[in-house]
């Protein structure tokens, strides 16, 4: 979701093993007094069991059942086709033809330099995995605002839907690419504000109205997105269920402690050994983001140039940044060269 630039080079993203999210840099603050917090969301679970949640007490469940409601495979990263990664179709269902494309026909698109410039920065980020996507569109499914069916004939549920399936595919990049976009990026950052606590009690809330979340979890350079279902109370944890795109067919636990307010994800990447590396943190690393701030239209921030509407713009992109570009402009006035080194890095 975040991003570091080199100069007339497309940005790019690297991201440790498997991971799929970007990078939090928020401060987490002393802990203060949660025993209301604590309070509160009890007052919202029951003193119910849930067998197939594992012990402990329900406080929600939406309903969510893996080998069900879960895709039938696992995240991967960059395709080998160039149609299933990002491409100049996402960029104009995300901000319209208009902005993405030179002046000219809809039915075609000559992409504007800054647009050739962020198609090749996403794809780069896509290597690390399609997490986001995968969430946010199984969270679209388990609230009925889209259909297996949609996507392929006669499939009753998402377990159903095949991974070669072109039409699921670029959907599942048009949402991994919101999670780039201002109204998406800001809410989360708005969120990983808050404690976990805080964002289990907006969690259950938002779960008992159908409000859809996907939970960001991050871990020093690495971030990973899951789809979160139910919440239940274990002892001092209360329990987040999810399903983690990473593992398909198998419901996964993040806990949030009631006295220590740090959450920790005990299976989060799996070892060459296959032992689990466990994800623990405070306030700054985890976040939840509503369905809502997906919606659009969306404001496209490297669509428009900053100089005045009368001014000739010319951009030059190199792919490597020890290989700049040489430019000759012939006008009527007369022709303006410049050499690599005169180009402001």
């Amino acid at each position: 979701m975040r991003r570091s630039r080199l100069a007339l080079v497309a940005l790019s993203l690297v991201f440790a093993g498997s991971a799929c999210s970007a990078t939090s840099t928020t401060t987490a603050p002393s802990v203060p007094d949660t025993s209301a917090l604590v309070k509160q969301i009890l007052s919202h679970c029951t003193d119910l069991a849930a067998p197939e949640l594992g012990e402990g007490v329900l406080c929600i469940d939406h309903g969510f059942r893996i080998k069900s409601d879960d895709f039938s495979f696992k995240n991967w990263g960059r395709s080998l086709s160039a149609d299933g990664n990002v491409t100049a179709q996402t960029l104009i269902d995300l901000f319209g033809h208009d902005s993405v494309c030179v002046a000219g026909p809809k039915d075609t698109c000559i992409l504007r330099p800054a647009a050739i410039q962020k198609l090749e920065e996403w794809n780069t980020a896509l290597n690390g995995g399609r997490c986001e996507g995968l969430a946010a569109l199984s969270t679209r499914f388990l609230l009925r605002m889209d259909s297996p069916s949609t996507f392929q004939k006669n499939a009753s549920s998402v377990s159903a839907l095949s991974q070669d399936n072109a039409k699921l595919n670029s959907t599942v990049v048009y949402w991994w690419a919101t999670q780039f976009l201002n109204e998406v990026t800001d809410h989360a950052a708005t969120s990983r504000g808050l404690s976990p606590l805080r964002l289990v009690d907006d969690l259950i809330q938002g779960i008992a109205h159908s409000v859809g979340h996907t939970v960001g979890i991050y871990n020093g350079p690495s971030g990973h997105s899951l789809t979160p279902f139910a919440v239940t109370q274990r002892g001092d944890d209360f329990v987040i269920h999810v399903y983690d795109n990473n593992h398909p067919g198998e419901r996964f636990e993040l806990f949030v402690n009631s006295r220590t307010n740090q959450w920790r994800y005990p299976r989060a990447f799996r070892n060459v050994d296959g032992s689990f590396n466990t994800w623990s943190g405070g306030t700054g690393t985890l976040e939840l983001t509503a369905m809502s701030t997906r919606k659009g239209p969306f404001q496209c921030s490297f669509c428009n140039s900053s100089l005045a509407r009368s001014a000739h713009v010319i951009t030059l992109a190199s792919r490597d940044i020890r290989a700049s570009g040489f430019i000759e402009v012939t006008t009527e006035s007369g022709i303006l060269r410049t050499s690599p080194t005169d180009i402001d890095n």
